[in-house]
């Protein structure tokens, strides 16, 4: 029987440095957290994540339906304007339904909010997850569900003043739509585009600004002459350079004379180009925002992979400790066969192997993003005409090197 080094720690600072899972790690309040918390943009794997992608899915019909039934209603209203209270049983049925969902949602939110790192504390976690963006929208769009079933109950809303008040109160329930953010990425990754490109989309806006009051003057003077009612001033000049340059083609104002019919023909292929510049911001905007995720992404997923490896064989080698079963320091050696294929070790071998096909993924995918980029690069430079730059000449002489006597 081997006898264990006495370079070893004691068992009790194994014991102490060994990971210890929460309590209530599979608790409920932790479950609904996941659930609530993952979005249907993501892979999802376990079956609260399947469960979560489900819920979602349900919630956003149930928001979309709520949205058109709205605008059904106030229509109706519009047509029916002496009997707003007209309307099925299956409809009021329906706003009960809806209000109680979208109620026990925001509470189960405000219950199980506490599982994140963000909102640990009971209280000031539970207060700094109710002041943000989207959880005030969650709040706000509930707003209209109990003022209309109030309505619906005193009957308050008799007046046409009242029926005016019920209008609205129905077009508010048209922000639950709001709430379709919280499922995707999408707006997130445009801010950071406008984020990241807003010089250059200023520089764009100024320039549309310059071609619309250079232009409104110029037909001015071309076109007032001959038509004082149509051009009357350099205001609906403006109005006519908009409609140009964007080619709406309303048809209202046009100009007659030859050198404002070819002015008209310069200014909207300028249109043209000048609408074809922010999309090409954007579009880089776009890959650069990808190329930064995905790097975020993987370096997210080497530290993970990192605490994973760490955690999983700190567990091994204490659990393997604690039963006098390791040999020596620092070797990983268990003195029995067994220790060798414990299921800690394959669940950590299974763990290791998942990662590194997903490392490689996510580098293949860098790589094809990259590759992208680079063409995109090329091509700019190409319609842009931009040559590279030239290395500076060497001065004479400097290349000549003095042999030694």
């Amino acid at each position: 029987m081997s006898e264990h080094t006495t370079l070893l720690p004691s068992k009790n600072v194994w014991e102490s440095t060994a990971p210890r899972r929460r309590s209530d790690e599979r608790s409920l309040r932790r479950d609904v957290w996941t659930i609530l918390r993952y979005r249907a943009s993501i892979r999802h794997r376990t079956r609260l994540q399947r469960a979560s992608y489900v819920f979602e899915a349900f919630i956003l019909v149930l928001i979309l339906v709520n949205v058109v039934l709205a605008m059904c209603e106030s229509a109706f209203i519009s047509k029916s304007p002496s009997d707003p209270h007209t309307r099925s049983d299956w409809y009021t049925l329906f706003l009960y339904i809806s209000t109680f969902i979208f109620s026990i949602e925001y509470l189960l939110r405000f219950w199980s909010c506490v599982e994140d790192e963000r909102f640990y504390t009971p209280i000031i976690g539970r207060i700094t997850w109710m002041l943000r963006p989207m959880s005030i929208i969650d709040l706000i769009v509930l707003i209209p569900f109990y003022v209309e079933i109030a309505s619906e109950n005193q009957h308050a809303f008799t007046s046409s003043r009242g029926i005016l008040a019920m209008r609205g109160v129905r077009l508010l329930r048209v922000m639950s739509f709001l709430r379709l953010e919280r499922s995707y990425n999408a707006m997130k990754n445009l801010r950071a585009i406008y984020s990241s490109k807003t010089e250059e989309l200023w520089i764009v806006s100024y320039l549309t600004g310059v071609v619309v009051i250079t232009a409104s003057t110029a037909i001015f003077f071309l076109e007032n002459p001959t038509q004082p009612n149509v051009f009357t001033n350099p205001f609906v000049c403006a109005w006519w350079a908009i409609q140009t340059i964007t080619s709406l083609g309303y048809g209202d104002i046009v100009p007659v004379t030859a050198g404002g019919r070819v002015f008209s023909s310069i200014l909207a292929l300028w249109g043209i180009i000048l609408f074809t510049i922010p999309g090409a911001i954007l579009s880089s905007g776009f890959v650069e925002v990808m190329l930064q995720k995905e790097q975020e992404s993987k370096k997210a997923f080497n530290e993970e992979l990192r605490r994973t490896f760490s955690r999983e064989l700190l567990a091994v080698s204490s659990h393997g400790f604690r039963h006098g079963k390791l040999d020596s320091f620092g070797t990983g050696i268990f003195s029995t066969d067994e220790t060798k294929t414990t299921p800690e070790v394959e669940q950590l071998q299974n763990q290791v192997s998942m990662l590194l096909k997903m490392q490689e993924q996510t580098q293949n995918q860098l790589r094809m993003q990259q590759l992208q980029l680079d063409a995109m690069h090329k091509l700019l430079e190409r319609a842009l005409l931009v040559t590279p730059t030239q290395e500076p000449e060497k001065p004479p002489f400097s290349e000549i090197v003095l042999a030694s006597p």
